[in-house]
């Protein structure tokens, strides 16, 4: 099993060979990548808007179990 040293090692020589096409999908791979890391201000105000409500009513909500047993008894299982 490759460690990630030699994972880094064969792309590192891959790119250096690689044509522009090869190094073009890589490229859109990372960027893909980065795009996907951070949350859109949307979410991120909507995360806010139920952390204040969790906040300010914090027993207003299900446990697990009682989560669990809704499912359990809504799809038979």
């Amino acid at each position: 099993m490759d460690t990630i040293v030699d994972l880094k090692n064969k792309i590192r020589s891959y790119i250096e060979n690689a044509d522009e096409r090869i190094l073009k999908i890589i490229n859109a791979i990372i960027e893909a990548e980065t795009d996907e890391q951070g949350l859109s201000q949307a979410h991120k105000d909507q995360l806010e808007q139920r952390l204040k409500y969790h906040k300010e009513n914090p027993s207003d909500g299900k446990t697990w179990e009682e989560i669990k047993s809704s499912l359990k008894k809504q799809y038979g299982l």
